[in-house]
């Protein structure tokens, strides 16, 4: 088997911002990425080693603190997300005003019906606004806040540009 390619893994976020899991089904996802050369999710791993008396080394695992940088955001009034996300940052929103959905897609056959996605309760955060002569930039963070689900997403549903999300292993292939 050959390298995945990076379109391998997508990227949504649901530009209704619904802020639970549970409202999957009624979520608009659209894609981000389109002017983006680089993205990736940073894990941002806690961990810390601690040295006892006994010279042994004991690691406590604290999980991870996810976050994702969007850059750059060009501001594109046909795209779903560029109203909300001008609103956050002109507004200065905060809490659950800026909480939404993230859909992860990852297409590792493209002849498969059906792909592995996990769907996640994020916050985004405009990082600034402006830019230079290429165009009106809104930059944001999106970073893990809450609940999140392992599932999959139809082949069928994501040539729509809008995924629909299930929850639970991909039919017929377990895990």
């Amino acid at each position: 088997m050959a390298k995945l390619n990076r379109e391998a893994l997508g990227h949504y976020l649901d530009t209704d911002f619904h802020t639970k899991v549970s409202e999957a089904a009624e979520a608009q996802f659209e894609i981000i990425g389109d002017d983006i050369e680089e993205m990736s999710v940073e894990l941002n791993s806690d961990t810390e080693q601690i040295k006892n008396i006994l010279g042994q080394t004991k690691t406590k695992d604290n999980g991870y603190t996810p976050s994702m940088e969007a850059d750059p955001f060009y501001a594109d009034p046909d795209k779903k997300l560029y109203p909300k996300l001008r609103d956050i940052a002109m507004g200065r929103l905060k809490g659950d005003e800026c909480k939404t959905l993230m859909l992860e897609v990852i297409v590792e056959d493209t002849e498969a019906a059906n792909h592995l996605a996990w769907l996640r309760e994020v916050m985004v955060k405009p990082n600034s606004y402006g830019g230079s002569t290429e165009g009106f930039n809104i930059p944001f963070t999106v970073s893990e806040d809450g609940d999140s689900q392992k599932g999959y997403v139809s082949a069928e549903s994501m040539k729509t540009g809008n995924p629909t999300f299930t929850e639970g292993a991909i039919p017929g292939v377990g895990g």
